[in-house]
């Protein structure tokens, strides 16, 4: 049976690894001013940033519609026998509930998953399905083995600064001040598919970030090591080094990829996340 791999943009894969796991990736609508965009395809995180900085203001993120999805199913349905499409987390976005109601008139051809995630953890599971594709799995006991799996992704990063998150209405101002007069760097991990806050680390950005992912593993002891995703925004490629430097022994694959305009639109410059799964 010939199995399609998709995901929604907010996936974050790098194109080297779309194109190796020939996974097809449906974009999410983003508004700049008076114009709306194809997140990844008409708009890229160095546009939206440059948006912020010219203009201030936050763009808009929106799931596409229902038609939308319909057509994208169809597309992928030409060359395909069944469709297994992930999403974003149901409690954060309508994607989920758009993708599953066009997923309706097809039957068992399209499945779609609630990541319960964001960003590459939605990638692991993508990637996790693209291996049990090939090796023969059908797609029923793919979805449910990718529906458990939701439970053991391990997704957070730490923010550098609250500024987006504040624009955004997710954080107060006072809070966003006290954060940059502190030099406070907040995580946030995603549990149950809602982002809360975890520990709060101060200080300069590569020892938070370095303080975190000690913190990390040792919240995780166990884990699968077959690959973990660096996942961030614009920030200082010596802190991703430093990231790399922490992982290399502890898992087989390193990824280290930029959050498209989507996920960078919530959270804003200086992010960084490493993202996997846990036993």
């Amino acid at each position: 049976m010939r199995i399609k791999i998709s995901a929604d943009s907010t996936v974050d894969l790098s194109q080297e690894l779309i194109d190796k796991y020939d996974i097809s990736i449906m974009p999410l609508l983003i508004t700049l001013g008076d114009e709306t965009k194809l997140d990844g395809v008409e708009v890229t995180t160095q546009d939206l940033f440059d948006y912020v900085d010219k203009t201030g203001e936050l763009p808009k993120t929106a799931s596409p519609s229902i038609v939308a999805y319909q057509e994208f199913y169809d597309k992928l349905l030409k060359d395909a026998d069944c469709v297994i499409h992930f999403v974003v987390s149901g409690m954060l976005s309508s994607c989920y509930s758009s993708a599953q109601k066009a997923a309706e008139e097809y039957g068992e051809r399209v499945f779609v998953v609630d990541s319960r995630s964001l960003s590459t953890g939605i990638a692991l599971l993508a990637l996790y399905a693209a291996d049990r594709a090939k090796e023969g799995a059908e797609p029923k006991q793919i979805v449910e083995e990718c529906r458990l799996l939701t439970k053991k992704v391990q997704a957070s990063f730490v923010l550098g600064d609250l500024n987006y998150m504040h624009k955004g209405g997710r954080c107060s101002g006072a809070m966003r001040l006290s954060a940059k007069f502190l030099r406070i760097k907040p995580e946030i991990v995603v549990i149950n598919g809602e982002m809360k806050v975890g520990k709060k680390y101060m200080g300069k950005l590569d020892k938070a970030v370095e303080s975190y992912v000690e913190d990390t593993l040792a919240r995780y002891p166990e884990y699968d090591r077959k690959r973990v995703f660096i996942t961030h925004t614009p920030i200082d490629p010596e802190i991703c080094k430093q990231v790399r430097e922490q992982l290399k022994d502890k898992f087989d694959n390193i990824y280290d990829t930029v959050a498209g305009a989507t996920i960078s639109s919530h959270c804003g410059l200086n992010t960084l996340g490493i993202l996997f799964i846990s036993k």
